[in-house]
């Protein structure tokens, strides 16, 4: 385990929240991506952690609030009223052991991942268990059913995302390549860019990309 990286099995591109997104708004992305806890960006920094217990704790105890009652209040309230702040964190390229051995000694099931103070992904216990079973199985991915995606750029390779959730803001964690389509190029092939394709295309009017190399507009003939 020493010699494995956290960056080879954190997920990445991690899926962030605003502290001021609602505690069901953000229920309903832990339900909808399949997660337990979500990093929580303000101005691109880290400012906390927002988990499912974090959720569960802001049910008042002993409380006679029926299910449409504890919805609303989940309605108003905000993460920032609920996160955990300045919440512990590792960085890519630790080993995987000071993860295991940060979350053992302070009782948490998960790390958010940070690089020149960017989130960049999230390390959880399940990472630590797949990878004790490949260890000990000697399969390359002791969870075929886990998505991976390869960076076209550097070859990096980002454990824990599908292309269908992967957005035009989602970056590779190390060389900060576009994983899908930017606002300009609407143009894409699966997960790269056609920047490199001989094909071009014609600009989204009124703005232009300078990675995309545009044919001038087709000149029309006489007498058509």
């Amino acid at each position: 385990m020493e010699r494995h990286r956290v960056a080879d099995w954190m997920s990445t591109p991690p899926i962030v929240v605003a502290p001021t997104l609602s505690l069901a708004e953000a229920q309903h992305v832990m339900e909808r991506h399949s997660v337990r806890r979500l990093p929580v960006v303000a101005d691109g920094q880290l400012v906390g952690v927002i988990t499912r217990g974090d959720l569960r704790a802001a049910h008042p105890s002993e409380s006679t609030l029926s299910v449409y009652e504890w919805r609303a209040l989940l309605d108003k309230a905000t993460v920032a009223e609920a996160m955990t702040r300045d919440p512990l964190t590792i960085g890519p390229d630790e080993p995987v052991l000071a993860a295991a051995r940060l979350m053992l000694a302070r009782k948490i099931s998960g790390l958010p991942v940070v690089s020149n103070r960017r989130v960049v992904g999230v390390i959880t216990e399940s990472d630590l268990f797949r990878l004790l079973i490949a260890q000990q199985t000697g399969e390359k991915d002791a969870d075929a059913e886990r998505p991976a995606l390869v960076c076209h750029h550097c070859q990096t390779v980002l454990r824990g995302r599908l292309l269908v959730s992967v957005g035009p803001d989602d970056v590779c964690w190390r060389c900060h390549y576009h994983l899908h389509r930017c606002e300009n190029c609407r143009y894409f092939d699966g997960i790269v860019c056609l920047m490199n394709r001989t094909e071009r295309h014609e600009p989204v009017p009124g703005r232009s990309c300078e990675a995309f190399s545009y044919l001038p507009p087709r000149a029309v003939s006489v007498g058509q």
